[in-house]
């Protein structure tokens, strides 16, 4: 049940990008990205109906005209989703269709309320947007429309999935309201009426961040979406893991709005694919999906999300049961600074309490540092965390340099504590609003000398009623410039190498070699194919006979990123 599969039995691992909506030319730009997918071996995408690109069905864009009266849809809108699953069907495109988006119900995140047709403001019957999920003839003209929808396109196997919300935890009666028992309801009831009416069983989906959230409960598979601060970590992490869940999992969306890159790194798209080579060695099946599909295909550089369809499709990594992640080890000469980084950022995630390696492995658990830590009562009763807890085993006596990035308006404090003991005490009061307030900075640098040796150091936001941001811990150590992480079982290994400072650079840095080190590696003979990443190409296979222990393997040089593929 935690598997996609046709109905030949044959896995489905769904690998592509998003193309949410067309940016230009909305006649040309699918058939164009559906050729492009295509050609690279891609097979996935998500489209939304929205309004602004002219294929909301009962919500149109200022250059169509005046929106239907509700209980009415526009022909026009309907043409144009003709096309698309026509179009997505001939080139092998599986598509994600969302149904609705959390823009449209809410007047904080992405709003979009103030302009829908349904607003009592704009003409409409709905007063609020929390309304769209318990009025009668909301939920009425929304089943009536989605009846057409299955109706039209429900014939073609193009459809992967109805998406019933994109990320609904952002409407304003989830986000504003915490009426999450509406959201459910609604949900329960739109999949049994969607099931009830389409005859061939097509998949329905919601995405929401919280994976324990009551909303999944009706839906076929979950459909997190990620925006990390260590993505690399992030996107091999799951909570709770898939191995707990019934049903498949994989993110539809993950993007770098929190990653440290620079505008240019940004609009260059350097930095979309290399997190979905990570994503391969985590704890879920299916590789994420970037969120800027549009963004690739500017760019040039939709190959390099093919390179990583090649090397599924040829190590049948989506097909392999019974494998760990795992990070090993990266030898080389050339040290950076080690750094601890912050990792998720707004997730409802518990304290955590991490041990940290020194020796430059990259374990699923830096996925839970909290860059964000809450104080009011009220955000950690909502699931978000106020402290971390870890532990260190020093070699020699270091100097901590933590960097606080941030306080929210209504004043925060962070306190550091070494085994107890309370070693860095700072506030960030609350600011002042109005002209002439004096505004105290909430940014600050802060250091701490620890001894060699165990310790556990607490970091934690400890007064104030707002959110205090930790963006780094810096260690006072070195390590390897090139970092991995991988998946291994019996007879099969595979890892994912990558240049620390190279892997988002521009231009391209001087390429490194390195030898990773495997521990416990079973005694056999093993093949060993590199594989160029950019490019999805594998390199000319070696063989290694191994007595069994730790294994040394040289890498190749490495500029940004590299894998490598080890059959016993």
């Amino acid at each position: 049940p935690a598997r996609l599969a046709f109905a030949s039995g044959a896995t489905y691992t769904p690998i592509g990008a998003n193309l949410a909506w067309a940016g230009a030319d909305r006649g040309q730009f699918y058939p164009r990205a559906f050729r492009e997918f295509a050609q690279a071996g891609l097979n996935w995408t998500r489209i939304w109906m929205v309004h602004w690109s002219g294929l909301n069905l009962d919500w149109l864009p200022g250059d169509m005209g005046k929106s239907p009266p509700p209980g009415t849809l526009d022909l026009r809108v309907a043409v144009a989703w003709d096309q698309i699953v026509r179009q997505a069907e001939e080139q092998g495109v599986y598509v994600q269709i969302v149904l609705q988006h959390h823009g449209q119900f809410s007047n904080g995140t992405d709003p979009a309320w103030q302009d829908h047709p349904w607003n009592a403001a704009n003409g409409g019957f709905l007063h609020s947007p929390d309304e769209f999920f318990t009025s009668p003839v909301a939920r009425g003209l929304t089943a009536l429309k989605y009846r057409y929808i299955v109706a039209r396109w429900g014939y073609s196997p193009a459809v992967l999935a109805w998406e019933l919300f994109s990320e609904v935890h952002w409407v304003d009666a989830m986000n504003w309201h915490h009426q999450e028992d509406d959201v459910v309801r609604w949900h329960s009831e739109m999949a049994a009426y969607l099931h009830t009416i389409d005859p061939y069983g097509h998949l329905v989906t919601t995405s929401t961040d919280n994976l324990r959230s009551p909303i999944y409960a009706a839906m076929d598979y979950f459909q997190p979406h990620l925006y990390p601060a260590n993505v690399f970590a992030g996107v091999r992490q799951f909570d709770p893991m898939p191995a707990q869940l019934d049903r498949p999992v994989f993110y539809g969306e993950i993007g770098d709005d929190h990653e440290a890159l620079t505008p240019g790194q940004k609009r260059s798209g350097v930095a979309i694919v290399p997190p979905i080579w990570a994503s391969l060695m985590g704890k879920g099946r299916y590789p994420a999906q970037p969120w800027p599909g549009e963004q690739l295909i500017e760019q040039n550089r939709l190959g390099e999300l093919g390179a990583v369809a090649r090397f599924l499709t040829v190590t049948g990594l989506g097909n392999r049961e019974g494998l760990t992640p795992f990070s090993a080890v990266v030898e080389s000469a050339v040290r950076i600074p080690l750094r601890l980084m912050g990792g998720q950022v707004w997730q409802h995630r518990p304290s955590p309490e991490i041990t940290v390696p020194l020796d430059g492995r990259e374990p699923i658990e830096f996925a839970e540092v909290p860059q964000i830590m809450v104080g009011s009562p009220g955000s950690g009763a909502n699931g978000f965390p106020d402290h971390a807890i870890y532990h260190f085993d020093f070699p020699r006596p270091v100097t901590l340099g933590i960097h606080v990035a941030g306080a929210g308006e209504g004043g925060a404090a962070i306190r550091v504590s070494v085994d107890g003991a309370v070693a860095i005490e700072r506030s960030f009061p609350a600011r002042p609003a109005g002209p002439g307030a004096t505004i105290q900075p909430s940014t600050a640098d802060l250091s701490l000398t620890v001894t060699a040796g165990q310790h556990v150091i607490t970091v934690e936001n400890s007064g104030g009623a707002d959110w205090l941001e930790v963006s780094r811990i810096d260690l006072g150590l070195e390590t390897s410039v090139l970092a991995a992480v991988g998946k291994r079982g019996e007879d099969f290994v595979t890892l994912w190498v990558w240049h620390r400072t190279g892997v988002f650079a521009l231009p391209e840095t001087t390429p490194v070699s390195g030898t990773l080190v495997l521990d416990d590696v079973p005694a056999g003979t093993w093949t060993v194919t590199w594989w160029d990443t950019i490019k999805g190409l594998p390199g000319a296979p070696g063989v290694v006979r191994h007595p069994g222990g730790t294994l040394r393997l040289p890498t190749p040089p490495i500029s940004r990123h590299a894998a490598v593929v080890l059959t016993r």
